[in-house]
């Protein structure tokens, strides 16, 4: 029964192709998928030779005796964006796209002024890319520019005997804490709208582990700041806590991330001091960790 239904299905495509002749070439498929029963045979051709998101899917289905075939060049949720497809040289590719991506890392400080110590592991950040978008530069090749918007936590804590202190004028100094207590934490907060503006490399082999680079520069717009601090004085639990800081309200950061397979890791330097020097004293932020 296969078998004839494979003949019934050659002679009815050699008689449409008579009226309408169709021939489609696919260099070095990376996976090819068929699938055949009594009543269909499927082709899926997915990857090939400098384009592993090509995807190709033929579909025959033997329906009372007449044949229904179905061609499809590389669905995707973004086909009913005007950018998700670019038709070149007959052949339907991906040349923009748009991504999500959220990191995790660790926050220090390069750059400081006296009293400050932030160790690392103790101060954290969560960047969160929510939109971005990245265009391809040259056909059959892994070259991108991308431009996107998110948001950002970094956390500035120290540990030590010295705490951040905001006075009714609103400048920050570092001062020890009060004789006798015990101390937890002072940290400052930043929370930021960015753009990151990146240049990528992927590889075009999905088997390899390292799968790209990016490098590039990301724009903060700074719009909330606090100090928290905590500690124990007489055994009785204290917090002081003030916001609106004078920070500074715009600094950029330079970013490497390095793509592996199913995870990145990412750094990023700002040669930006995060207060404004006028009200605060000087730190710089360094910032690593993860991204998926």
């Amino acid at each position: 029964m296969k078998n004839y239904l494979i003949i019934t299905m050659m002679m009815a495509a050699a008689t449409a192709s008579a009226a309408e002749n169709d021939t489609l070439v696919i260099e070095k498929p990376q996976r090819v998928t068929i699938v055949t029963n009594d009543s269909l045979q499927s082709i899926h051709v997915e990857g090939k030779e400098g384009n592993s998101h090509f995807d190709y899917q033929n579909t025959i289905q033997l329906l009372d005796s007449n044949y229904v075939s179905t061609e499809t060049y590389n669905k995707s949720l973004w086909d009913f964006m005007p950018f998700g497809q670019k038709k070149d040289d007959g052949d339907q590719q991906y040349r923009s796209e748009l991504v999500m991506d959220i990191a995790f890392g660790f926050c220090t400080a390069t750059g400081a002024a006296d009293g400050i110590s932030i160790p690392v592991g103790r101060s954290w950040e969560i960047d969160w890319t929510i939109l971005d978008y990245r265009h391809r530069l040259k056909k059959n090749a892994g070259h991108y520019l991308s431009a996107g918007l998110g948001v950002d936590w970094r956390n500035y804590r120290m540990t030590d005997r010295h705490r951040f202190v905001k006075d009714d004028n609103g400048v920050i100094t570092v001062q020890p804490y009060p004789a006798g207590s015990n101390p937890d934490f002072s940290r400052i907060k930043v929370f930021s709208l960015n753009v990151p503006l990146m240049y990528h490399y992927f590889l075009r082999n999905n088997n390899s582990f390292f799968r790209g680079f990016s490098v590039g520069a990301v724009v903060n717009f700074n719009t909330y700041s606090s100090i928290k601090t905590r500690y124990k004085l007489d055994g009785e639990k204290q917090k002081d806590f003030s916001k609106d800081l004078h920070k500074n309200p715009v600094t950029f950061d330079l970013m490497l991330r390095l793509r592996m397979k199913g995870f990145g890791i990412y750094a990023k330097y700002s040669p930006c001091n995060v207060l404004d020097t006028d009200y605060g004293p000087k730190f710089k932020s360094v910032s690593f960790g993860i991204y998926l």
